[in-house]
């Protein structure tokens, strides 16, 4: 597989299409992060899973979901062609550069610096924006809760909110059940009792992307894939391309496939990279031996 780094990548991507819109080459960085995602799940790639723990208090209904994004406000809205604003307060958070999404839908990697208001980003803004921006978050989606009850781990099932609801007022007991409540939080069913002590969560997170740290493992180990995934985002951006449905009909019947065995045999084997290549198709048999004549 072909790897990239975050310029070639940007650099492919720039000269690919035949006739592409204005948008399409504004969002680039954009369409890298969804490209991502859309790899993230398409390969189930739990490399990149979290396991963490939150406490349980007697009477707990509820069960926070990690951070969903923070929203980022400036001193005023930001000029097109901009690369850097102040902020409205002092960044509280760790110095780093964060995927950020502008009031367009731009995407930066942004650097913020603890408790200054200076927010920088390399590339000029390809429009005028508002004053508030949001980093992206990092959680993908959970894959199961578990709840430590007594010192015991015990997997909780997922269920609908109004399957949930069937327990308002039930007594407190083993939490048995778990459902969304909006992006900050899971509803659980039964509510704690004083034995359950902990939530597990087991869940997707997203790794840092090639546009913040330049080089990846996606990108490094899987390139091509990233590539065409890219491209599957861009679809709306391009006009007329042709190439398009056979680069689609490559991502799912050729490269999609191939990664996933690929890395299949790197899990065999313990180990995510480097990643082995696909087993061939094996050869021809041997031809018979040949038994020597019989002396009569």
């Amino acid at each position: 597989m072909q790897g990239f780094n975050y310029t070639a990548l940007y650099q492919a991507l720039q000269d690919w299409p035949l006739e592409a819109s204005s948008l399409y080459l504004a969002n680039i960085n954009r369409l890298i992060y969804l490209g991502e995602l859309r790899l993230i799940r398409d390969l189930v790639l739990d490399l990149f899973d979290v396991n963490d723990s939150v406490p349980l208090t007697p009477g707990a209904g509820s069960v926070p979901k990690p951070a969903q994004g923070t929203v980022i406000t400036f001193t005023a809205p930001i000029a097109a062609g901009s690369t850097g604003a102040l902020l409205a307060a002092a960044w509280t958070g760790t110095t780093g550069t964060y995927a950020t999404t502008f009031s367009d839908g731009e995407l930066q990697a942004v650097t913020l610096t603890n408790t200054s208001t200076n927010a920088t980003w390399a590339a000029p803004l390809a429009a005028p924006v508002g004053a508030t921006a949001r980093i992206n978050p990092l959680m993908v989606v959970e894959r199961n809760l578990w709840c430590v009850y007594s010192g015991q781990i015990r997997l909780l099932s997922k269920r609908s909110f109004d399957f949930i609801q069937n327990y308002a007022g039930a007594a407190a007991g083993r939490p048995l059940y778990y459902c969304d409540s909006g992006t900050s939080s899971w509803l659980i069913a039964p509510a704690a009792d004083a034995n359950a002590t902990s939530i597990i969560r087991h869940y997707i997170q997203r790794p840092e992307s090639i546009v913040i740290a330049q080089n990846t493992w996606m990108g490094d180990n899987l390139g091509d894939v990233l590539f065409v995934a890219v491209l599957m985002e861009a679809e709306q951006f391009l006009k007329a391309d042709d190439r398009y449905a056979d680069m689609r009909t490559k991502y799912y019947q050729e490269l999609l496939p191939n990664a996933a065995s690929e890395l299949q045999i790197a899990r065999r084997k313990g180990d995510y990279t480097p990643l082995e290549p696909v087993a061939g198709l094996p050869g021809p048999p041997p031809p018979p031996i040949q038994q020597p004549a019989q002396q009569q």
